[in-house]
């Protein structure tokens, strides 16, 4: 799990090497645990990352990674079709359509698709990750 959490530290040599504690409940504690490895993080990284107001996203779950996974596949399939389109002749085109002007709104949307799926596939990559300072995610 380590190895989702991106340090932020304005020092590369800065090592976190003092202690804050606080007192909960063991409920409270199990559900701040849960939280923290539903986030792919340590509950150290998770507690610090939101006492500065950065709200960690949960991971994916199986699930959802297979539906992305799914979502990805299809996503190529269009970019194939569309390449494909492209490399045939107007002619091949006017017999395969017979109707330029939808074959053109046809591509055009199925470009807006593949795009939309593009930016969905790499914001769901980016890494959780604790801020240098509270400043930093204010802006």
């Amino acid at each position: 799990m380590k190895e989702d959490i991106v340090n932020t530290s304005t020092s590369p040599k800065e090592t976190r090497s003092v202690f804050v504690g606080a007192k909960v409940t063991p409920s409270q504690r199990d559900h701040i645990k849960s939280l923290a490895k539903q986030c792919g993080m340590t509950v150290s990284d998770y507690i610090l990352s939101c006492a500065y107001n950065f709200k960690p996203k949960a991971r994916l779950t199986k699930e959802e990674a297979a539906l992305l996974q799914n979502l990805d596949n299809c996503r190529s399939d269009l970019v194939k079709y569309t390449s494909a389109l492209h490399g045939m002749s107007t002619k091949q085109r006017m017999v395969m359509f017979n109707q330029i002007p939808f074959m053109v709104g046809w591509l055009g949307e199925l470009s807006n698709v593949a795009e939309g799926v593009c930016q969905f596939l790499e914001a769901v990559k980016e890494k959780n990750r604790i801020p240098s300072n509270p400043q930093s995610e204010e802006k």
